[in-house]
């Protein structure tokens, strides 16, 4: 004997309704992580990829900046190192000690006997200050040739002139001594005129 129809067809309904349930509830589960996860997600990878481009930039931009340092800096080193050179050839004072020392250093090289070195007044010009400095020896003939050429090697700028040999003195070797005087002059620089001091109640 079959079931009675009613009770099949409300099973039938409660199943569908069931059914529909859990589908609207996957449904509604499904938006709200969407809702609140997987935006999030998508947002935070948004952000990092960003980020990232931008720490790409900046690293780029540090690199540049980087090359930029060292090629400054190697300019740098180059001006200094032409200062030196500059400073060597024409010092920014006498610096007479130093001058005296490379003079009498020649002499010796040379063999000379070094009878006076006597430094004279200073003698300014437009650019740069003349100091000369009176010299008399005693050597022979090579021995002189050898002291002017080993001044005319130095670093610093230097300038021999009126030179006078006198006093010829044969020797046992038959080599002849000679006494020498001359005006040596190097120069300096000028002191760079220091900055006008500003009226009193300009702004500074």
């Amino acid at each position: 004997m079959a079931p009675p129809a009613p009770q099949a067809a409300g099973k039938k309904i409660g199943s569908g309704i069931k059914f529909l349930l859990g589908l609207v509830g996957a449904i509604v589960i499904a938006a709200v992580y969407f809702m609140f996860f997987f935006n999030d997600l998508a947002n935070a990878i948004n952000a990092a990829k960003t980020q990232n481009a931008q720490l790409k930039t900046d690293e780029i931009a540090a690199g540049q900046a980087q090359q930029a340092y060292l090629a400054d800096s190697a300019k740098l080193e180059e001006k200094k190192a032409r200062s030196r050179d500059l400073n060597k050839i024409l010092p920014e004072t006498a610096e007479m000690a130093s001058l005296l020392g490379a003079i009498n250093q020649q002499a010796e090289i040379a063999g000379l006997k070094v009878r006076t070195v006597l430094p004279l007044d200073e003698q300014a010009q437009p650019y740069y200050t003349r100091v000369p400095i009176k010299l008399d020896v005693t050597g022979r003939y090579h021995q002189l040739a050898k002291f002017f050429a080993g001044i005319s090697r130095l670093d610093r700028v230097m300038n021999v002139e009126n030179i006078s040999m006198t006093n010829p003195v044969m020797g046992d070797n038959e080599e002849t001594t000679l006494s020498a005087s001359c005006l040596t002059t190097a120069f300096h620089m000028n002191p760079k005129p220091a900055a006008a001091a500003p009226p009193p109640g300009a702004p500074k």
